[in-house]
């Protein structure tokens, strides 16, 4: 077997119609820097997505490799287990229910072909919201490179929440295989941190992925996230709980460095709160909810600089929809996300 530049990991779960759709988006003509892995995590579904997998492999070029979880190991876990089967110099994480976008994976072949001494590489997406409208998540002005440390570690750690298109170099996340954070749905985060502190990174403005909106999710079907989730991060305590682990992460982080480096980053995180605030705003949620789930981040760590307390205003005042008019507005006219 050949060792691919490439893995495109999909840790799927229940949802065969969909990864149907995501594969089929996979439109790079590079066959030989790409292979693609898949691990099913023991779903209901379990028959209906072999038969996709097998259907793919009939029709398509790229080495496919399948593998089926004996039990339902959660999200942090099938993540742990799909970097373990990856074969690629780097691995890009993928979810089951987002697609590529058309023509991206070329460029970003090359990107990161051109940055192989890279341990991790931030991607660029494309966000569609259940309205219809459609924001490009930008970072920066071009393309970039930090160098290994701490203060690049602070300016990535809140960039890779969202999955697809999260490429890292496979042989160094393999080196920090740890449990702590099993059901946190952040194992991916804790990956980033160990090897951005350690390794060059790079940013690409390729939009390689789009978000779809998706209303079902199956977060708290497995042991480990009962404990913290229930009905799909929908209630005011799996709001918390889920905010509160990044502050766990970067707590892990600092206590095992001893370099100063969560007060840091968890101003930087309080500055950059407006989405985890926004998660607050719910049109079934009543006022009285909404202030204690921000009374609540205000305790974890979230409320440390004047930014938090504008989102808390401007989403109680002007709502989700507006405020996210005006954070589409700035980036749009500014070209990337602001820097606060």
């Amino acid at each position: 077997m050949n060792t691919k530049l490439i893995s495109i990991c999909i840790p799927t779960y229940n949802r065969p119609v969909e990864l149907k759709r995501m594969l089929e988006s996979i439109d790079t003509t590079k066959y030989e820097d790409v292979n693609i892995v898949i691990s099913e995590n023991c779903s209901p579904k379990q028959d209906e997505t072999r038969r996709v997998v097998e259907e793919f492999r009939k029709t398509t070029m790229f080495e496919v490799l399948y593998f089926e979880n004996e039990e339902n190991i959660g999200y942090d876990r099938n993540i742990r287990a799909i970097m373990q089967r990856s074969t690629g110099k780097f691995s890009m994480l993928f979810s089951d229910d987002d697609v590529f976008m058309p023509g991206a994976m070329d460029a970003f072949v090359e990107f990161v072909r051109n940055h192989e001494t890279c341990g991790y590489i931030l991607r660029s997406y494309k966000f569609l919201s259940e309205k219809g409208n459609e924001q490009d998540c930008l970072y920066y002005a071009t393309d970039k490179e930090f160098p290994a440390g701490v203060d690049s570690y602070i300016e990535l750690f809140d960039k890779g929440v969202f999955l697809s298109g999260f490429t890292i170099r496979t042989e160094y996340a393999k080196k920090y295989v740890i449990s702590d954070f099993d059901g946190s749905l952040l194992y991916q985060i804790y990956l980033a941190a160990e090897v951005i502190r350690r390794y060059p990174s790079a940013y690409s403005r390729i939009l390689i992925s789009k978000q779809l909106p998706n209303p079902k999710h199956f977060f708290g079907d497995s042991k480990e996230e009962k404990k913290l989730y229930k009905a799909g991060l929908n209630g005011i305590q799996d709001r918390i709980n889920f905010a509160s682990w990044y502050m766990k992460i970067i707590d892990y982080i600092d206590n095992k460095y001893q370099d100063g480096s969560g007060k840091r980053l968890k101003h930087y995180m309080s500055k950059y709160s407006f989405s985890i605030v926004g998660c607050g705003r719910r049109k079934y949620w009543d006022f009285r909810t909404y202030n204690q789930y921000c009374y609540e981040l205000k305790k974890i760590g979230y409320g440390s600089s004047v930014y938090f307390y504008v989102y808390y205003i401007g989403l109680l005042l002007l709502g989700k929809d507006g405020c996210w008019a005006i954070v589409r507005f700035l980036k749009k006219v500014i070209g990337h996300r602001p820097k606060l």
